[in-house]
């Protein structure tokens, strides 16, 4: 589905079922769903990979929190342009509203989405509309 030639799509998530169910949606959208379960394990991830398009990323997590992968995300040159959007299960704080706002390009609870918005949201971040 993607227009681009960089299709692979970085899930980060410590909750397995939550990996897999994201990784199910993605495959069937035609992206390749690469999972982490944890900061270490994305980070290792991305390391020597240039294919990603997009960033599903836990602000929870155990090791290295979400927090710490968006960060490492944004000071690596060739990632920090990529679309990232940040998955949290908790009451988001103001503090914490404005923080994903400056730094991610959306936001999903878990829990409390639709999969077709979630899919819509997912095509729009990797192939946005060009301008003519």
């Amino acid at each position: 589905m993607s227009i681009q030639n960089n299709k692979q799509i970085l899930i980060v998530d410590d909750d397995h079922l939550l990996r897999n169910f994201f990784s199910k949606v993605i495959s069937a959208e035609g992206y390749d769903a690469i999972v982490a379960c944890d900061g270490d394990d994305a980070i290792s991830k991305l390391d020597g990979n240039d294919d990603f398009c997009l960033f599903i990323v836990d602000l929870l997590l155990p090791v290295r929190s979400g927090w710490e992968v968006i960060e490492y995300i944004k000071n690596n040159n060739k990632f920090k342009n990529i679309p990232i959007i940040a998955l949290t299960g908790l009451a988001d704080s103001f503090d914490e509203i404005n923080k994903v706002k400056e730094n991610c390009d959306a936001v999903l609870h878990k829990g409390n989405f639709e999969l077709t918005d979630f899919l819509a949201l997912i095509n729009s971040l990797v192939n946005p509309v060009q301008s003519v």
